[in-house]
């Protein structure tokens, strides 16, 4: 009996129980359920502020100065008071119409960020905009908005004011143009080197920031094959005042090339003697639009006998370099040709001069009685006439016709002899100055032209005698035969020997003909330029 009472107790106490927690569920939920709705309306009611400014107030500006076309910042640092994460973007009008909006920018709850819109005024002077912030669920702080004036200035300048070049064999092409921008801030521009010749090559491209002013920029571009380079100037992100901007340019280029000249300008004494000094005064000049490295100078004696060396300097284009040369003790007592020659590297220029030599003394006094020596001289001069009258009696008196007489033969006339003479001689042309000379046609050796004053070589004829020139004439004439002795040319009546680079004088009228270097011996054709 005891334990069925329990039994049923125990039923009823579990049936309590539940139907307690039963109320206290539907209780609570019906508690619960207002509260999350008003959350809910309270997210959405717009008097509710979740969104309030996290310093200032105030947008900031960034950017300024500011020219027309300029790209402008303005930024504001919000902060969320609301319990959930929320979006929340920058707005900029203007006039006309004009707006910028923002990127939606998302905010912790509890957590500031910066938002932000980049805008582009359209106007020079004062431009006035409005600004607020905007969220698409509202509960913007009402002191969030508001507006702002910015001053705009023209646009800048952007030009190529000059250019300069500079082209050498070993430095290659350097480019050096100014460019010029005008007075705002500092701008990133790019300069283009091309080939004008072909614009769609491009040589070099520098990308830098351009201060207000102006600046020379250096391009080195080695050696390229071209006469003319174009050079552009771009702006990166900003539009320049393209009315008054020049921002091409094209430069012509003239390749290096290397011509120089050396003169003997002075030397003393002008007839040296043996073991006394001469001294050579020399120019040099540039007249190629390369500089010249330097080099050497050397004093060359016809016989290519180096006399003198000098290091020489290196000479800018158009310039100028003098310099004297001493020689101690002149070992030479004949005239001859004496050559100056500038070497720098591959290249050589030369020139000449003619040394006339004496050994007689040069002084003042004199160690005798000039009046003696007068006397003296007409003494003997009157001896020697009046000895040649008198063997000239004995000479031509008439001989006797007995034919057992002793006296000698007759002797020749001296026209007879004068012919006979002639007959036994020839004539040679000096290669140098073309002075006609009769000499023995026996002689052999070196001739001294009284006109130049040069010694040639002078060799004897041989006793069946060969026309050479005319048989050389008529092998030149003939297309079959091919000459194989060299030939120099020139346009003048000077040229140098293809052998030795001496200087001879052979007429252009007279060429072709074949002509003998006195210096090397050289035979060789002379001919006129062009052929």
């Amino acid at each position: 009996m005891m334990a069925r009472s329990f039994h049923g107790y125990s039923s009823l106490t579990l049936l309590l129980i539940m139907l307690f927690c039963s109320f206290s569920y539907f209780h609570t939920s019906q508690v619960e359920s207002p509260i999350l709705m008003e959350k809910n309306i309270q997210k959405t009611n717009s008097n509710d502020v979740n969104f309030s400014a996290a310093g200032s107030e105030k947008i900031s500006i960034i950017g300024q100065p500011i020219h027309l076309g300029d790209s402008v910042k303005a930024s504001i640092l919000i902060h969320n008071e609301g319990e959930v994460r929320d979006s929340v973007r920058l707005e900029i009008t203007g006039r006309n119409n004009s707006a910028w909006l923002g990127d939606y920018i998302e905010i912790d709850s509890g957590s500031s960020r910066e938002i932000f819109v980049s805008f582009t005024p359209l106007y020079t002077g004062n431009n006035e905009f409005n600004w607020s912030v905007f969220s698409p669920l509202g509960g913007v702080d009402s002191n969030l908005n508001g507006s702002f004036n910015i001053e705009v200035r023209n646009q800048q300048l952007l030009q190529i004011l000059s250019n300069s070049y500079s082209w050498t064999s070993e430095e290659g092409l350097e480019v050096m143009p100014i460019i010029f921008l005008s007075e705002g801030i500092s701008r990133d521009i790019s300069i283009n080197i091309f080939d004008n010749a072909n614009k769609n090559n491009l040589l070099q491209s520098l990308k830098l920031s351009l201060d207000y002013g102006s600046r020379t920029v250096h391009f080195n571009l080695a050696n390229p094959i071209t006469d003319n380079i174009l050079i552009e100037v771009v702006p990166i992100s900003w539009l320049p005042n393209t009315s008054d901007s020049k921002n091409t340019s094209i430069i012509f280029v003239n390749p290096p090339y290397t011509s120089a000249e050396i003169t003997i300008d002075n030397f003393y004494p002008k007839k040296p003697l043996i073991n006394e000094n001469i001294s050579f005064e020399y120019t040099v000049t540039n007249n190629g639009n390369s500089k010249i490295n330097s080099g050497l100078i050397r004093l060359i004696m016809s016989d290519q006998t180096i006399i003198y060396e000098e290091n020489f300097p290196s000479l800018l284009p158009d310039a100028t370099y003098s310099g004297k040369i001493i020689i101690t003790e002149w070992k030479y007592s004949y005239s001859t040709n004496l050559s100056i020659f500038f070497i720098s590297g591959d290249y050589h220029t030369s020139n000449w001069v003619l040394i006339e030599s004496t050994n007689s003394p040069q002084s003042s006094g004199l160690p005798f009685d000039i009046y003696a020596v007068s006397y003296g001289s007409i003494a003997g001069l009157a001896i020697v006439i009046m000895a040649k009258i008198v063997i000239s009696a004995i000479s031509n008196r008439t001989p006797s016709t007995v034919n057992n007489s002793r006296l000698r033969p007759p002797r020749k006339s001296r026209l007879d002899s004068k012919n006979t003479e002639k007959k036994q001689k020839r004539e040679v042309i000096c290669p140098l100055c073309e002075q006609r000379l009769n000499v023995p046609s026996s002689h052999d050796g070196l001739v001294k032209c009284p006109s130049c004053e040069s010694n040639f070589e002078v060799q004897p004829l041989e006793d069946k005698p060969l026309e050479k020139d005319d048989v050389l004439q008529e092998k030149m004439e003939s297309d079959d035969i091919e000459i194989t002795i060299p030939s120099a040319s020139s346009s003048g009546d000077m040229l140098n020997c293809p052998s030795c680079e001496q200087k001879l004088r052979v007429l252009e009228s007279k060429r072709p003909v074949r002509a003998r270097c006195p210096a090397c011996k050289c035979e060789f054709m002379a001919l006129s330029e062009g052929k």
